[in-house]
């Protein structure tokens, strides 16, 4: 069910033998989820046929005509608090440079989807990353969203979406260690530690997330 295994499924025939796999790989362009569409591209370009994959790209979240409004001109800067099991990190949303992926992971804390969840990895000097339901790196919330590219640096203490490729977001994301500049560009940087980045550099892996509450700019809600 899931767009990795489809994915993956479509690089092995791709490997085995690259013409009897092109049926496949075009069907594939039309494939429900954008993300199947886009590595069936990339994968038929590879054995040197033009492809583009189907629009459209995901947008991950339904947004109404008044959250749209919302979205372009924000009335405030929104915090999200990770509450773990090793202290609290503030973090600063940038709902300015990501407004979608922003949109998309306030909606996931509010409902609760990050609640109890494991931190599945911590790469010293690197990045801690978490958002994963499943804790082996391949889960997500059931959707993906599209990467929203910006000029936000990598810096200490950055929060990132994590990707299997382009536009594959969903729940997963890092806060960099240490300065990443080769990150830059290449995913969608939508926040940045505050406070707490003492915890952060504290984590370690299987450490918990215990909730993520979301500060609108009007009330501190779960």
């Amino acid at each position: 069910d899931t767009y990795v295994v489809r994915a993956a499924a479509l690089a092995s025939a791709a490997e085995l033998d690259a013409a009897s796999a092109r049926p496949l790989l075009e069907t594939a362009l039309a494939d429900p989820d954008w993300a199947v569409r886009v590595r069936a591209a990339d994968l038929l370009r590879e054995s040197g046929v033009a492809a583009e994959p189907l629009r459209p790209a995901p947008g991950g979240v339904t947004v109404t005509g008044a959250e749209r409004a919302t979205l372009l001109s924000p009335p405030f800067s929104p915090r999200a608090y990770i509450d773990t099991s090793r202290g609290t990190v503030e973090l600063e949303l940038a709902i300015l440079d990501a407004p979608l992926t922003v949109a998309s992971f306030m909606r996931l804390a509010r409902d609760g989807f990050f609640d109890g969840q494991l931190i599945h990895r911590v790469v010293p000097d690197f990045v801690a990353q978490m958002g994963d339901p499943r804790g082996d790196s391949e889960g997500g919330p059931g959707f993906t969203i599209r990467d929203e590219l910006n000029e936000r640096p990598y810096a200490r203490g950055a929060v990132g979406m994590a990707l299997d490729w382009e536009d594959t977001g969903g729940s997963q994301f890092f806060i960099t260690l240490s300065p990443q500049p080769h990150l830059n560009g290449r995913y969608t940087a939508f926040g940045s530690v505050v406070a707490g980045m003492e915890v952060v550099d504290r984590l370690e892996r299987w450490d918990r997330i215990e909730r993520i509450r979301i500060r609108d700019g009007v009330s501190l809600a779960d």
